[in-house]
């Protein structure tokens, strides 16, 4: 996979934004891979874009799939313009907008201020599984900030030391949210099947690093969901005359079988 331009260490984002959602248990694995593909080619064009993991699981209680996206962002404008395009412009079924498509169910999404993001292992090989997690908080958003701000170098040296191959921390004021993404490696294991479950077993199972959360934040935990990557979108790549996307979970899911695009001149 010849994956370009992403390199490790401090990621110089601004912005990140999340969505998190179920689809209909009957909508085939293949036709939404595919969907992605042939979407994303509208998507991953929007200004700012460093890429995109797009999460995929099934609820141990009732199986049915849960989707959605963990993208970040060069600046805060992006991303305000990339939820402005997705909410009042784009649309794939005419006179439906993106996020009012009846198979999206019970869309929670999000836009976040960065406050740190590190890249530790290189994502075109390493990055396979990932852990969301959100936390509301009732005090001042500006002290709350502060704190985070000076808590992110021991929460990303703890993630480090863990063994994750990324982690995010962010912030949205205005809904008083914190959110931590971390991201690992796959973990070996004799079949495909079987290494997806330890991975996901591992990062759901590691202390996640939002443990190292200010306890003067009064912070409350309000989701946690971890997930195969089933597709990551690579604009930067893409703009290199490199892969403009890639599938972490084949082969225990499929990858496309649309053509591809065409590649972007290096």
């Amino acid at each position: 996979m010849d994956i370009r331009g992403y390199e490790t260490g401090p990621i110089t984002a601004e912005a990140a934004f999340t969505s998190d959602f179920e689809i209909p248990g009957d909508l085939p694995v293949q036709k939404l891979v595919n969907m992605l593909e042939i979407e994303r080619r509208s998507m991953d064009i929007r200004s700012g874009m460093r890429h995109k993991y797009t999460p995929l699981r099934y609820d141990a209680v009732t199986g049915e799939p849960q989707i959605g996206g963990r993208y970040l962002f060069d600046t805060w404008d992006d991303v305000l313009d990339y939820d402005r395009f997705t909410s009042e412009e784009l649309e794939f079924e005419e006179g439906v907008k993106f996020w009012d498509r009846p198979f999206f169910l019970d869309v929670d999404r999000h836009i976040w201020r960065v406050t740190g993001a590190h890249d530790f292992t290189p994502l075109a090989t390493t990055h396979h599984v990932n852990r969301f997690e959100r936390w509301t908080y009732p005090g001042d958003a500006a002290e709350v900030a502060a704190l985070l701000e000076r808590a992110w170098p021991a929460l990303r040296d703890a993630a480090e030391a863990s063994g994750a191959a990324s982690v995010w921390l962010m912030h949205q004021p205005e809904e008083k949210q914190i959110a931590v993404l971390t991201v690992a490696a796959r973990v070996e294991a004799p079949t495909a099947e079987e290494s997806a479950n330890r991975s996901l077993a591992a990062l759901a199972g590691m202390a996640s690093p939002g443990r190292l959360l200010p306890e003067e934040i009064g912070a409350t935990q309000v989701f946690d969901r971890t997930s195969l990557i089933l597709a990551m979108w690579l604009p930067e790549s893409r703009l290199l005359g490199g892969a403009p996307s890639h599938y972490p979970a084949a082969p225990v899911h499929p990858l496309p079988t649309v053509a591809p695009q065409a590649p972007a001149s290096a």
